[in-house]
């Protein structure tokens, strides 16, 4: 009995390298609280088991004078995340020194989540972490993320220039759609009511004064249109000039990390 003790003890402490592999969520900031941690984490999990990519949160105090896009995706391979032969995965990292983040891209995700498509993730989150409500921030990001795989587990491609259909996570619709889903119910509501309303009435209004006019007691001898004046509006139509940030380029721009391999990634301040 007690070399079987000792035994599962010795496995317990072999496995432990492999529990702390599957850290998803690393707040070395303490920007979370434990409760916001687990639900990022639980939230990860059901993304790497339903699209077989790996996605990584990190928060840094300080990364000291190296490239910020080089140190996330030494990161990234140091940690050994990423799903598959390929090593499929994502980690959005944020360096609370100079206020920087950056999102890295290893495998399928570079093909996935182009520049553009990057840019417009950081978008959507990035004056969350500018007010300090990075637990929002973090929601928000995991929601793009998976409203991409999403799309391209359908279409077959990336959320791209070319491509920059609408994208919503699968929360997002459900709560878009309620004001909707209540402002249906409320106009069937008021329907049936005012229907029942009127059911009530005995007497109905007349539309127009002839109905109130005795048969032959008015006649009019003479009508004519006079014209008044006439009203123009005028309004300047603008012309957009501008061209895409992008410069219409699609796809991913990729740098190497410093064992030589190959990630997409972008990334910028807060």
């Amino acid at each position: 009995m007690k070399k079987l003790l000792i035994l599962s003890l010795i496995l317990c402490i072999m496995a432990l390298p492999a529990l702390a592999d599957t850290r998803r969520v690393v707040d070395e900031v303490n920007l979370l609280s434990y409760f916001e941690e687990n639900v990022l984490q639980e939230k990860i999990d059901e993304i790497v088991a339903r699209y077989d990519m790996d996605v990584a949160i990190v928060t840094k105090n300080d990364i000291g004078y190296r490239a910020i896009d080089v140190y996330t995706a030494d990161y990234f391979e140091n940690a050994g995340y990423g799903v598959g032969d390929r090593q499929d995965g994502l980690i959005f990292l944020i360096d609370m020194d100079q206020r920087n983040y950056f999102t890295a891209t290893h495998g399928k995700a570079i093909t996935v989540f182009t520049d553009y498509g990057l840019d417009q993730l950081h978008n959507s989150m990035v004056h969350y972490l500018s007010s300090g409500d990075y637990y929002t921030a973090f929601s928000r990001y995991l929601d793009k993320v998976e409203s991409y795989l999403e799309n391209y587990e359908q279409t077959g491609k990336a959320y791209d220039v070319y491509n920059a259909v609408s994208l919503k996570a699968p929360m997002e619709r459900i709560v878009e759609m309620a004001p909707i889903v209540f402002i249906v119910a409320l106009g069937i509501g008021l329907i049936v009511a005012f229907s029942l309303k009127s059911q009530l009435k005995t007497v109905r209004k007349k539309q127009n004064a002839a109905s109130y006019v005795q048969k032959g007691s008015f006649y009019l001898s003479r009508s004519q249109d006079i014209y008044l004046y006439t009203r123009t509006t005028r309004r300047k139509i603008e012309t957009n000039t501008g061209g895409s940030s992008h410069g219409g380029r699609g796809g991913s721009s990729t740098f190497r990390s410093s064992s030589g391999r190959s990630f997409g990634g972008r990334g910028g301040r807060f």
